[in-house]
């Protein structure tokens, strides 16, 4: 089902998409070639990435994971609805059939990949609220799920460890934080301590 909803169609718009590369003159499709190249780009910076960091047990930061899905998202909307404007120029000489069945074809392609990637993205790129924060004399991330609150490996404004650093800890030793009691107990009450399942009042 994820093939036939998914993979299926971004397959054949890249096909369209090289065709139309490739039959039209660069004059007659301005644009096309960089939003291509920017959303080619942009996946391998994201998902590449990701897993490259995976292996040494690194993780993008959530904020940069966010800003790079938002523009893929956009990159490929773009150079989607180009490839399907596109493509109607090189298709005139095909008939008027083939031009409407591709191009239709070709539109419902981008809707469903454009509709199916929004919502398994947005799953897939779910991270942490983070804040840089000082915990025993070390710079760390102070992380918050919605029922939790976990500390990470600092490694710089890009990338943070991919696991939480401490099975347990005391959020008496963070420093540096900006309103960390509204961050550590955002409706009054207790968070749930990092794998465990009891409320912890202050």
């Amino acid at each position: 089902m994820l093939f036939l909803l998914l993979w299926g169609p971004l397959l054949v718009l890249a096909a369209v998409c090289l065709l139309t590369l490739d039959k039209l003159e660069p004059r007659r499709r301005r644009g096309l070639f960089p939003l291509f190249a920017a959303m080619l780009v942009l996946a391998a910076a994201l998902f590449g990435g990701a897993w490259l960091l995976g292996r040494y047990g690194l993780a993008w930061r959530t904020w940069f994971q966010w800003g790079l899905s938002g523009l893929l998202w956009l990159a490929g909307l773009a150079a989607g609805a180009a490839t399907v404007g596109y493509a109607g120029r090189w298709l005139e000489e095909k008939g008027r059939a083939v031009k409407t069945t591709v191009t239709g074809l070709s539109a419902l392609c981008l809707a469903s990949a454009m509709l199916v990637g929004t919502v398994l993205g947005g799953l897939w790129c779910l991270g942490p609220m983070e804040q840089v924060v000082t915990y025993g004399g070390q710079r760390v991330i102070l992380g918050r799920w919605v029922s939790s609150c976990e500390l990470y490996e600092y490694h710089g404004p890009l990338v943070r460890g991919a696991g939480p650093m401490l099975a347990d800890w005391d959020e008496s030793l963070i420093e540096g934080a900006m309103n960390w009691q509204a961050l550590l107990f955002p409706r009054g009450g207790g968070i749930m301590e990092p794998n465990q399942g009891k409320e912890v009042w202050p």
